[in-house]
Parts: structure tokens; C-alpha cells; sequence
């Protein structure tokens, strides 16, 4: 079964870049939107060989807009994707980042050293481990009024850091005694106070904690997290 929400990943000689999508609109399906943004990564990727994260982006929403005849009037299909992509070079531990609405959370004791890049930092007390929040354009992966190069981000990381790309479908599930949503701090929160625990445990306390919000309400969305530790 085919979702509107999917992740992908290719290892490139030295890089591995891996993605999470959360496609979105009205007028394509979402698991038709994920076929193609899975045969265009594989491409851009795969047979070009780019491992740039902001071109990777450009390029994909080059061939979103083409394939879809997407044009810039009132009233035009807005259906595309909101994505976070990433580049490792496994040689240097430097992760390259690129986003089209969806940011990226970094999981780690230390702060890394980014230059032009505003750092959001979240903490609790009594915890060595700090969430910093890597925010992406303000641009789809779809036709829009502003059609930017997008912002192609360099983050020195260290052998333990955890990197966290997600869609909307996890903040935004009603639940709860009183049915609200389950909203972003919540979610950092829970990151945070399990930042230690092993990557198979994280992803059982992940899911336990969805399902126990939800209950017996309906799910509204495809809900996709995705975690990896250097």
C-alpha cells in the first residue's frame, strides 16, 4: 500500500541521502504524488549522481511542475510535496540539509558551529541533550508565487547524534482527554526525554505514545517520523 507520506534514501559513493516526504493536495492522490516524487529522486540521484541537497529540491520541483502542468494562476492545483532532504558524507560526518516546509530536529550534546544559519535550541532541565531546530523555506515542492533557490544548510556533526525529519501527521493528531492536537512541543518533548535510549526503543516509544494519544479518535493523516543516529 502506497501512502501520501513516504521516506527514500540512495547511498552515492561516499554520501547517503535519505528523505521524508509528506505530499500534498487535492487533485492527485497522494500515493500517485509519492510514485513520482520516488521515480524523480531516483533521477536526480541515482543516475545524475547530485547529492546537494537544495538541488535536489529545485530539480525535483522542476519535474513536479512539468509532469503536472502546474501553472501559476488563480485558482491552479497547488498539489506537490513538503519535504526535508539530507546528505551525509560519510568521510567528514557533515550533514547537508534542505527543506521545502518541513525543518529538520538534531538531537545532541554538543552545538554544532553553522555559519549563516539560525539555530533554534530546546532543552529540559536535568538533561544533557539539546533539540536543535533547522527550519526550511517557505516554498512547496509544487508551483508557487516565489519560485527561490532553496537553502542548502552545513551541519558538522558527531558519532552519536540523532537527526529526526517527520511530517505533519504525528503534531497534528487529535487526541488526548481533552481531543486536542498533539502539537510540535509535545513532540520535541518526547524526543527529548527518550534521546537516550537506543534507536528499535525510541521508535516502540514513538509508536506506543501515538497510539495512546489517538485512542479511539480517528487518525486525520499519514503519519511518518523518521530517525537515524551517526
Amino acid at each position: 500500500m502506497v501512502s501520501g507520506d513516504f521516506y527514500w534514501w540512495a547511498n552515492v559513493e561516499n554520501h547517503t541521502v535519505i528523505t521524508a516526504v509528506d505530499c500534498t493536495g487535492h487533485g492527485v492522490p497522494g500515493a500517485f504524488m509519492s510514485m513520482l516524487g520516488i521515480s524523480f529522486l531516483r533521477e536526480i540521484v541515482m543516475k545524475e549522481y547530485i547529492t546537494h541537497p537544495g538541488v535536489i529540491l529545485r530539480k525535483l520541483r522542476k519535474e513536479i511542475v512539468k509532469s503536472l502542468k502546474q501553472k501559476n494562476e488563480l485558482g491552479a492545483t497547488r498539489d506537490g510535496m513538503d519535504m526535508a532532504l539530507i546528505s551525509i558524507n560519510h568521510d567528514t560526518n557533515i550533514v547537508q540539509f534542505a527543506g521545502a516546509y518541513n525543518p529538520i530536529y538534531i538531537v545532541t550534546k554538543h552545538i554544532p558551529k553553522m555559519e549563516d544559519t539560525k539555530l533554534h535550541i530546546y532543552n529540559l532541565d536535568n538533561s544533557e541533550f539539546k533539540l536543535i531546530e533547522i527550519k526550511p523555506d517557505k516554498m512547496p515542492i509544487a508551483i508557487f508565487f516565489k519560485m527561490d533557490m532553496f537553502t542548502n544548510h552545513e551541519i558538522p556533526l558527531q558519532k552519536g547524534d540523532q537527526i529526526y525529519m517527520f511530517s505533519d501527521g504525528f503534531v497534528d493528531q487529535f487526541g488526548g482527554n481533552d481531543n486536542k492536537r498533539f502539537m510540535y512541543g509535545a513532540f520535541r518533548e518526547l524526543l527529548l526525554r527518550n534521546a537516550n535510549e537506543t534507536m528499535n526503543v525510541q521508535k516502540k516509544i514513538i509508536e506506543s505514545t501515538f497510539k495512546k494519544w489517538k485512542d479511539k479518535h480517528d487518525q486525520i493523516d499519514d503519519v511518518l517520523v523518521l530517525g537515524i543516529k551517526i
